[in-house]
């Protein structure tokens, strides 16, 4: 399947056809390029897409009050962690865990 992530903003329905949601369908099984290939189209709402990143930018990288709670329990020696979750996550983060 191929996605193309540079076209932005909303694109009318093709043929005057709509699907699910309004949004637009391909104008018939042959309108890929390539027989037999899957494609999908994303309607981009510019204004929707802006708030959320605006929600996201707004959020501290650091939350200090969970990294405060977190410095608090090792020090107080309150908090543990199995050796089987330190393997699943060096395993999830050298990208050997395929899930």
């Amino acid at each position: 399947m191929r996605v193309d992530f540079t076209t932005f903003g909303l694109e009318p329905p093709e043929k005057g056809t709509t699907g699910r949601a309004g949004q637009a369908e391909a104008a018939g099984a042959g309108a890929s390029s390539t027989p037999g290939m899957d494609q999908a189209r994303f309607s981009f709402d510019q204004a929707r897409v802006q708030s959320l990143q605006a929600q996201v930018l707004a959020q501290p990288d650091i939350r200090e009050a969970r990294v405060q709670s977190l410095q608090q329990a090792i020090g107080n020696g309150e908090y543990s962690v199995s050796a089987g979750q330190v393997a699943d996550a060096l395993v999830r983060e050298l990208g050997g865990a395929q899930s």
